[in-house]
């Protein structure tokens, strides 16, 4: 019988969850799933007060989702629904409303289990060890720099064309990165990073000044196809995040000042991605010089970058204590937020599906739900799920005052009540993940949440 493909395969979900626990109940196999989705931190909707970058990663993370899923005939089934399908299949019985796997069942499942576990070691060894980070910057840096500067010279913007200047240069200076990380020479690989930004703020700001001159004497050539270079710089602002969060990720994680230092100029690139836009957008209104005249900009950007990261390597090549408090952790903040805002879905979620509750049952109930050994399908396997006990009678009135705001829950006496706010907040928490599926993308943004403290 044919299965729509849901939750990593939803029915691979609930069956990974009845190995590891069951004989589980249909509610124990819901607690389950709504613990997954509410600890999936980069499909939250962002807040209206997070730093831009924040906001610019949600988005374009949503944008992935709804570009790599095929949504028709791949709804999500109530768990009811998927554990009938998977009694069909044979590989689950139900006895005195306890769901448990058959023997046909646990090798199907046992199999799920290995898969996710290879999964993740595979995301581990070729995605967050600092070796292999410089070496996937290298591939994504040498495409963005053949599509800049190919664009960039067919459609005569400056710009662009500076930007693809500076991509080349990224992808020689990643690639050199890669071998000081690869054969322990990281030093001189930071170095060759902070050269190549050097070399590519003069050489940008060279080109801009030229250019502003030639606008200043009524000789420079306007841009021949600014839409091309719109359409360009979107995908290169669309890469440059991923390798903001990426390489920050891999570089603070492991201490590691090369690929901090590449995170940095990755940074650069999405400004210099937007400049480049909106200079296209003056060429289409008939104002040519302010192409150039970003580029000026951004060259004076990148070179105070480059002085600052190399006051870095210098002060390491002394043997001075390296500090990387002041390079924030990318979406370290979302991480912690999303840690609240599962713990408020949860409470949100046992109001709806059982009677009032008082502070303490709350309190014990997200005591047991967010329990280091609770096994949560996927996020255990990739170590996302929570490390430590958290306080939940010292914080209570800060998680549940921000649902009496919201009137999402109602207090009557000692006991919470859920609203009609509550139940269509709810409802539309559950429908944003009518057709989630876990690809590998997902599966490299949701061990990004895994502790830093755990080896990578």
């Amino acid at each position: 019988m044919k299965t729509d493909k849901n939750i990593l395969g939803y029915d691979r979900f609930l069956m990974m969850a009845l190995l590891k626990e069951g004989p589980l109940t249909l509610e124990e196999l819901d607690d389950k799933t709504v613990l997954f989705l509410s600890l999936i931190w980069y499909q939250q909707v962002p807040e209206k007060d997070e730093p831009l970058m924040e906001r610019l990663f949600f988005t374009l993370s949503h944008m992935r989702s709804e570009l790599e899923d095929e949504r028709k005939g791949k709804k999500v089934g109530k768990t009811e629904d998927e554990c009938k399908k998977l009694i069909d299949k044979g590989w689950v019985n139900r006895d005195n409303g306890r769901y448990s796997l058959t023997d046909e069942g646990e090798k199907e499942a046992q199999e799920f289990v290995q898969n996710m576990e290879k999964k993740a070691a595979l995301v581990r060894k070729n995605f967050f060890k600092p070796d292999a980070a410089a070496k996937n910057t290298t591939v994504l840096d040498g495409f963005l720099a053949v599509l800049k500067l190919g664009s960039g010279l067919i459609s005569g913007s400056v710009g662009l064309t500076a930007d693809g200047t500076d991509a080349t240069m990224d992808t020689i200076s990643a690639f050199m990165v890669w071998l000081g990380i690869k054969y322990h020479r990281e030093t001189l690989s930071t170095l060759l990073v902070i050269f190549g930004l050097f070399f590519a703020s003069i050489s940008i700001g060279y080109d801009s000044v030229t250019h502003l001159i030639s606008a200043f004497y009524g000789t420079l050539t306007p841009m021949g196809m600014p839409y091309l270079a719109i359409v360009v710089e979107g995908i290169a602002i669309m890469a440059a995040v991923f390798l903001f969060y990426y390489q920050r990720y891999v570089g603070k994680v492991n201490s590691n000042l090369t690929l901090i230092s590449q995170s940095v100029d990755s940074k650069n690139h999405i400004f210099i991605g937007f400049s480049v836009i909106a200079g296209a957008v003056f060429t289409l209104q008939g104002i040519y010089f302010v192409d150039s005249l970003i580029a000026l900009f951004i060259s004076i950007g990148i070179f105070k970058d480059a002085v600052d990261l190399l006051r870095e390597a210098i002060s390491a090549r002394k043997g001075e204590e390296e500090d990387y408090s002041h390079y924030k952790l990318p979406l370290e903040e979302c991480w912690e937020g999303n840690k609240k805002m599962a713990f408020q879905n949860w409470t949100l979620y046992i109001l709806w599906t059982g009677d009032r509750k008082t502070r303490v049952e709350i309190i014990s109930s997200l005591e047991s739900a967010f329990n280091p050994q609770n096994y949560i399908p996927v996020l255990s396997e990739l170590n996302a799920t929570c490390k430590e006990t958290h306080d939940f009678e010292g914080g209570f009135e800060e998680l549940i005052n921000p649902l009496k705001e919201e009137k999402l829950i109602d207090v009557d006496g000692k006991h919470y009540i859920l609203t009609e706010n509550g139940v269509r907040y709810l409802e539309d928490f559950m429908s944003h993940f009518d057709y989630y599926d876990v690809h590998m993308s997902d599966t490299i943004l949701l061990a990004m949440a895994e502790d830093e403290s755990q080896p990578q």
